[in-house]
């Protein structure tokens, strides 16, 4: 595979302000020489950047060098850059000409600007643009797959390459394995945390995102499993014709033929006797169930044994690390694993003593992801064992907060108990969980009128994001318990019971000191119960405690406006509905008794004005009528009612 190239990846370029640090040195090089040209003569300005490409590159080239000798190197750089400085003075001398002598060669000057000004535009339209051109090629040679490889912990693999090639192209995928998955002890995961003990046993060989080249004809694969003590390498056909394509979205601030396209994940599953498979969530792409060994010598074997072993921590030791071999050999654990993976059962799950606004996110056996709800997952339907059962919470956000992680051997154990007992081939999951920690589960395997309790699962529950939980629930329930009593309140007031609705009051501004609303009802009990002017007097005060609800905030100086509507102040009422309207300028009602004040006090374009703009809001009412009909004139010999 030397010939071959893989995908290099093409970093955007950007352009830099770095630029302009050496173009100030030069000018103010320039500018210095100006003055030399001017005062001085030619002499003493080619001196000058000759002493300065001196002294600034030799600070640049000796620096951190502990010899200081000159070189040949050295000097072509002095002369070099003092070029440079010379080129760019080059204007300056004609500046200074033409003011002693009049003289202006308008012909070099133009060649000396063109230069000067098109090198770097020319430099850096060929450095993006060469750039682009890269990034275009890798798009149109490479697609885009997210890709994960997995195999039983206990095969003990070591993996040398997998590839996807392009024969005809000679390109190649670009996978980097990394061979460093530690095989962590009984004890050593004993005394881990439930995520990260997990973590370490579901860890895939590989997981990432790769490029495989368009038209890819070959799958190649070499891999030495060291539990059979044989190694297999494979070169098959690729079928690149099952795969669709479509075209990657991200990042939308790329051009689409930078983007280029992308396919579904791919998952490889390396099993024993050299079986594999390779599939996205669609179609198998390849299936072997063996394939012949490849010979190699002895200290090959060797070299990948302790390679292996020196990634664990336990079993980097010789003896420990044969024992380990030697007990993994005499169980029949992996090939009873490698049985399950395919297996499909009739089955459904119910789960009590959660909040209902959970749903599913399923891991199964066959290493496939799917998101389902309560109601779906309770209906029975032919799938594989469950692996890991995600709760997500709906709330204010999605939360994934809890895990719960199952040891499918031991599940299957029970499902052929339940199943042994009848003829049906069904059965259910039922998960009760008993107390607020949630960690009382109660895992139940039913079918065929035989229960049978579970115990092969763990759970795994993210604090934090249960915490979140709880208090937004907490937070709920006190905001559905508030506007019981809220409306509670109400009904009293309206049943003119004030002293009940005073207590209800009261339980509210216990539960919660700021809730607004509640002062918006207290401001109506005192105006019944104590008249206008102690309703009043605590103005201010009711103001005060809803200004961080400003709704409320606007009923309270809506209020206030009525009351003084009420004892004809209508004068004094205007900068109460003013306030209403401005902080909560959609709500029409106040526009509108905002209009019916200037309608009382004679002001007929005012009154007519807000009449209108209230009517355009959607308001309709007796008044609005009577103003609009009026044209904003009220009849002075009509007393208006309140």
């Amino acid at each position: 595979m030397k010939n071959y190239r893989s995908y290099k990846r093409v970093d955007p370029v950007y352009f830099s302000g770095e630029i302009f640090f050496p173009v100030g040195l030069l000018f103010v090089a320039a500018l210095i020489s100006y003055f030399l040209l001017y005062f001085l003569g030619l002499g003493f300005a080619v001196f000058f950047n000759a002493a300065i490409a001196w002294c600034g590159y030799f600070y640049f080239y000796y620096y951190g060098r502990s010899s200081a000798s000159i070189s040949l190197e050295f000097v072509f750089g002095v002369i070099m850059i003092t070029a440079l400085l010379l080129f760019v003075d080059y204007g300056v001398y004609a500046l200074v000409t033409y003011q002693k002598t009049g003289t202006f060669n308008g012909l070099y000057f133009s060649i000396w600007l063109a230069v000067l000004l098109g090198t770097p535009l020319v430099y850096y339209t060929h450095y993006f643009g060469s750039n682009h051109y890269a990034q275009v090629n890798l798009a149109s040679t490479y697609f885009k797959a997210t890709f994960s490889v997995f195999h039983d912990r206990e095969l003990l693999m070591h993996i040398d390459s997998i590839a996807f090639v392009n024969s005809s192209k000679h390109v190649i995928s670009d996978i980097k394995l990394e061979n460093n998955i530690c095989f962590y002890s009984e004890e050593e995961l004993s005394e881990m945390e439930t995520q990260s003990k997990y973590y370490h046993l579901n860890q895939s060989a590989f997981s990432g995102l790769i490029h495989i080249p368009f038209d890819a004809d070959r799958f190649q694969m070499s891999w030495f499993s060291i539990i059979e003590d044989r190694y297999y390498k494979i070169d098959v056909p690729f079928p690149m014709e099952k795969l669709e394509l479509e075209e990657e979205k991200y990042p939308l601030d790329e051009p689409k033929n930078i983007r280029g396209k992308k396919s579904k994940r791919i998952y490889l599953h390396i099993y024993q006797k050299g079986g594999f498979k390779l599939y996205n969530d669609d179609m198998v792409l390849l299936d072997f169930e063996a394939n012949n060994e490849t010979e190699i010598t002895e200290e090959q074997k060797q070299e990948k044994i302790i390679s292996n072993r020196r990634c664990h921590r336990f079993y980097d030791n010789e003896e420990r690390f044969s024992q380990l071999i030697k007990r993994i050999k005499n169980s029949n654990d992996i090939q009873e694993r490698f049985e399950l993976k395919d297996k499909l059962v009739v089955w459904n799950l119910e789960f009590e003593g959660l909040d209902k606004r959970n749903y599913l996110e399923i891991n199964d056996n066959y290493f496939k992801y799917y998101k389902i709800e309560k109601e779906a997952i309770a209906e029975a339907a032919l799938r594989h064992l469950p692996r890991k059962i995600i709760f997500v919470h709906r709330g204010s956000y999605l939360r994934t907060w809890m895990r719960v992680h199952i040891d499918v051997q031991k599940l299957n154990q029970k499902i052929e108990e339940v199943l042994a007992a009848g003829s049906q081939n069904q059965v259910l999951f039922s998960l009760d969980f008993k107390d607020a920690a949630v960690k009382d589960l109660i895992f139940t395997v039913i079918g065929n009128d035989k229960k049978i309790v579970f115990t092969g699962w763990e759970i795994e529950i993210d604090e934090y994001r249960k915490k979140e939980i709880d208090d937004e629930h907490l937070e709920q329930k006190e905001d559905e318990t508030k506007r019981a009593l809220l409306k509670e309140g109400w009904d009293f007031v309206f049943a003119k019971n004030y002293e009940k609705a005073q207590k209800t009051c009261n339980a509210i501004l216990l539960i919660d000191p700021q809730y607004a609303s509640a002062y918006f009802l207290e401001t109506r009990i005192l105006w019944y119960t104590k008249g206008f002017e102690a309703s009043f007097k605590k103005r201010k005060y009711y103001f005060t405690k809803t200004q961080h609800e400003p709704p409320v905030n606007a009923l309270i100086y809506n209020n206030y406006g009525c009351i003084l509507d009420r004892e004809l102040r209508y004068e004094e009422s205007l900068p109460y509905f003013e306030k209403a309207i401005e902080i909560n300028p959609k709500e029409p009602i106040f526009v509108c008794n905002l209009g019916e004040m200037y309608y009382k006090l004679k002001q007929p374009e005012k009154a007519l004005k807000e009449a209108r703009k209230a009517k355009m809001m959607g308001y309709q009412s007796a008044m609005l009528t009577e103003i609009i009909t009026n044209k904003g004139k009220i009849d002075s010999d009509k007393s208006v009612i309140n």
